[in-house]
């Protein structure tokens, strides 16, 4: 941070210098960049802060905070971009300080389920996992506010960043927006297949061809009570293409030595049969609006959302078996109320946000039986004869008597039903009330809000159960119970069961907060702002976190106090927020019972769905930041910011052993009984400039310096997906966790340019966004007798390949007619975006502070060499294929 510091030191300086010169020189600024002097443009109004060239609001009661590491990103200028038929989670990476993870964009060393997402100010985000929930089309939306830190008391915030969405309104004459897109992917890489390593079947995914449209129209209302009235409305449907391919291949044994051909090297197949099918996902946001203004009134009506459809397919199973339809939607109401004065700024809103995702057999034949899972083929398969002739190893027919011809070396092999479907169902009223007041040299905040989460989740098993056989003979049956269910040991007598064919649970959290804020003005353009935020938090009956107080201030320098340089420190103070989804770890679980059947008689457990104990005096984790920064504008033709950030956060959450020998478990603050403490540290350097030197003209450019270090990845994990704070870290041996975390981003550079011309009367453009970012740390673990540990510390065995990528837009404008090509990936690269990183297994156990060259000497608990994986650092996911997509614009 030191070294961060003096940096921003230095090019504050240079900025300052280049701010006095551009206001020596306010007639020719395009000089400052090389080039041409033009005549003077009209001045800008900075008082929103909002228009190239604008620093920071001139208006003391803006609702953006005064030291917000903050990025406008404006419909218009994303339009030009290369996206398709974008929505906003794929583009709000786009913000300065942003990269990117599986489950999002991530900010200062978090992950992508640590943000909050809002829509006109309302919460949008999921409830299940925190992460976004209602996608808004880039054509529904005005511009988007993207908040990567400097939070003040006003702000809703978790430990990552927020992505707030301003909707498109209504003008003073109607308009129609239409566009059309069709596009086509290429086929991905494939996975490569590990030495020794055998599947019944393998299965491969693509995109294949797509389409979307968009419509929009917008416009005055007549007038209602004295006052103007408008409307927005429009719907955005996308359809894409999966191509999936099952190929089902058996072991060989010509030579007849009793082992698989090629083992151990790569495995020689017989190919059995090949299998194919298509889906059609899609995805329909669609958006009604009214609004209504009189004098300093103005009252916003909203409904958002969108109906979805995906399907998921199995890789080991029956093409019967393998697939399950999701459908449902997402959606918001919002209500809000501003009233606007002189000296006064208020805000009142409603919203409920409401989600539903249902669960079905996608093969109608699969939804009335049990599912089988098999640790072998079954003999026979009504669903996949075929199959179950070419792996059977009954004589005559058995080509290769001396070996199983289809194994099933790991987990299950599915056939008969779907399985377990489940059915969620989310609401979320949220009330919110601000008030601003300036009175003097003060303008005094105070506010507050209100969210209470409902989750309801009901499963279900197709055919009411789910059998598990582990040989011919053994029959596991899986069911839900309800009431009384007594175990049974074999020799016991036979009791009742009150089976049930469905089970439900219900989670809810709830979540408050209010505010006071006073921003001070001892000189004109210098603002010292201090609050404090109070928050609730409470996670069922169980887990109640009741006093969470986070101090926030900072001041911002208007230098020249006109908007254009503004120079900044914050520190403040954030607390995790945790998604009703953690319900699963915290509240409670299905309630199941199983009944084994043998050749020994009938055996029951039950799960009573218990989940983890909350330990007691457990804490909310709380995250510290401190910023910093200067940020230069240049009226209509350029902006440039650089900032740094520190945060810390402790006490993370995660799931804890208490008592190795019971394998006691609880939910808990790592770190409290002298184990390894849940941390995490990162120190990110951010900059950006801006500039539109002509009308024809835009550039674009940022780069970015994340360092993450901690033993806490938080709820998610690209290794793991989506933990929830119940992650393998701390399940029994902490060695080596503490490390160089996925989420430490080091470098990562875009750039952004548009250039428009003309050929006689039609207009051309050309757009591209090129980026490039380090590749993820990596780690070295092994599979043990005591679960996942870490070998060496984490992080510590080097980063994968650089990612890079270029996006290419072309276009042409006749009239009000637009055509556009846009190209994802031109280049077509195929870097490596996640692996393998299970290095061994047996009884390992971790080097204490070791490093790669360590790995020779490791030794079993038998001090023999453990045998390395042949599937460490294989790929696991790779950068998307190119793709090519064709667009349609016309405005009515």
């Amino acid at each position: 941070m030191r070294r961060c510091s003096a940096l921003l030191v230095s090019l504050a300086g240079v900025l300052l210098a280049l701010g006095h010169a551009s206001v020596a020189r306010a007639d020719d600024p395009r000089e400052l960049f090389g080039f041409d002097k033009q005549p003077a443009s009209e001045p800008i109004d900075c008082a929103d802060g909002k228009s190239l060239g604008c620093a920071s609001a001139t208006d003391p009661l803006d609702p953006v905070s005064p030291y917000a590491l903050r990025t406008w990103l404006p419909a218009s200028y994303l339009l030009k971009l290369p996206v398709a038929d974008g929505r906003h989670d794929g583009v709000a990476h786009y913000g300065v300080g942003a990269s990117r993870d599986e489950a999002g964009p991530a900010f200062g060393g978090a992950t992508g389920l640590e943000n909050r997402w809002t829509i006109e100010g309302a919460p949008a985000d999921s409830m299940r996992t925190g992460g976004v929930e209602t996608r808004v089309p880039l054509t529904f939306m005005a511009r988007m506010l993207v908040t990567a830190g400097g939070f003040a008391a006003r702000d809703r915030t978790s430990t990552g960043g927020t992505i707030d969405v301003e909707l498109v309104r209504g003008g003073a004459s109607h308009a129609i927006e239409a566009h059309a897109w069709t596009g086509v992917t290429a086929e991905g890489r494939r996975r490569p297949v590990a030495d020794a390593s055998y599947f019944v079947k393998r299965l491969t995914v693509d995109a294949g061809h797509d389409a979307s449209a968009s419509v929009v129209a917008t416009g005055p209302l007549p007038a209602v009570l004295g006052g103007t009235a408008w409307y927005a409305a429009g719907v955005a449907p996308a359809f894409q293409a999966v191509d999936f391919a099952w190929r089902a291949a058996r072991l060989v044994d010509r030579d007849g030595d009793g082992l698989p051909d090629g083992f151990p090297g790569q495995i020689e197949l017989e190919p059995v049969s090949t299998s194919a099918e298509q889906t059609i996902d899609y995805l329909v946001p669609v958006m009604a609006r009214v609004g209504w203004e009189r004098g300093a009134h103005a009252i916003d009506l909203t409904l958002i959302g969108h109906a979805n459809r995906e399907t998921f397919m199995l890789s080991q199973a029956t093409l019967q078996a393998a697939g399950i339809d999701r459908t449902g939607y997402a959606g918001d109401g919002i209500a809000t109320w501003r009233g606007s004065w002189k000296a006064v700024r208020a805000r009142a809103q409603f919203a409920w946000h409401r989600s539903v995702r249902r669960d079905s057999a996608h093969d109608p034949a699969a939804a009335g039986q049990p599912q089988l899972l098999s640790a072998y083929i079954p003999a026979s398969l009504d669903d996949e004869p075929a199959l179950a002739q070419a792996c059977s190893d009954a004589p005559p027919d058995d080509p290769y008597a001396l070996i199983p011809n289809c194994p099933v070396p790991f987990g299950y092999f599915a056939s008969g039903g779907a399985g377990q479907l489940s059915d969620l169902v989310a609401d979320r009223p949220t009330m919110t009330a601000d008030l601003a007041h300036r009175f003097g040299r003060h303008v005094a905040r105070i506010g507050g809000t209100f969210e209470d989460a409902r989750l309801v989740t009901t499963s279900r098993f197709t055919g009411d159960q789910q059998i598990r056989s582990l040989f011919p003979g053994h029959v596991d049956r899986t069911r839900f119970f309800a009431g009384s269910c007594p175990d049974i040991a074999i020799g016991d007598p036979e009791t009742p069961c009150e089976y049930r064919p469905t089970h439900q649970l219900l989670y809810r959290t709830r979540h408050t907060a209010a505010y006071l804020e006073d921003t001070f003005e001892p000189v004109p353009g210098l603002r010292v702002n201090g609050g404090v935020r109070w928050e609730l938090m409470w996670v069922g009956t169980r887990l109640h976190f009741s006093d969470e107080l986070a101090p926030r201030l900072g001041f911002a320098w208007d230098v020249r106090n006109n908007g254009r340089i503004r120079l900044w420190a914050s520190m403040g103070r954030s607390f995790l927020m945790i998604p009703a989804g953690t319900g699963h770890t915290v509240i409670n679980r299905h309630r199941t019972v199983r009944d084994v059947e043998t050749d020994f008689g009938h055996t029951r457990t039950t799960s009573s769905g218990a989940a983890y104990g909350v330990a007691p005096g457990i804490q909310p984790a709380a995250q510290d930041e401190v910023t910093g920064g200067i940020e230069l504008g240049v009226a209509k033709l350029a902006r440039i910011v650089v900032w740094a950030q520190g945060r810390m956060l402790r006490r993370g959450l995660e799931t804890v052993i208490q008592n190795p020998e019971t394998f006691e478990a609880s939910f808990d603050n790592p770190g409290r009984n002298g184990d390894l403490p849940a941390r995490r540290d990162a120190s990110v350097i951010a900059a950006e400039l801006m500039m539109a030197p002509s009308p024809k003209l835009t550039v674009r450019a940022s780069y970015l310096h994340n360092r993450t270090v901690g033993s806490w990845t938080g709820p998610f994990d690209p290794r793991q997906g989506a933990t929830l704070y119940n992650s393998t870290d701390w399940d029994f041996n902490s060695t080596n966790q503490h490390g160089l975390l996925p989420s430490s981003a080091g470098h990562r550079a875009f750039v952004e340019l548009e250039r428009r011309g003309r050929v006689g009367s039609i207009e051309l453009a050309v757009a591209t966004r090129l980026t490039a970012s380090s590749g993820r740390p990596r780690s070295v673990l092994a599979d043990t007798d005591e679960g996942l540990v870490y070998l060496i510390p984490r992080g510590t065995a080097g980063r994968g390949p650089v990612i890079s990528q270029a996006n290419v837009r072309l276009a042409a404008r006749w009239q009000r007619t637009d055509l556009t090509l846009d190209v994802f990936n031109a280049f077509d690269r195929t870097a490596i975006t996640n692996l393998d990183e299970i290095y061994a297994g047996q009884s390992v156990r971790p080097i204490a502070g070791g490093t790669t060259r360590d790995l020779v000497w490791l030794k079993t608990a038998d001090r023999a060499p453990p045998r390395r994986r042949s599937a460490y650092r294989l790929p696991t996911a790779f950068q998307s294929p190119i793709s090519v997509v064709l667009g349609l614009h016309q405005a009515f």
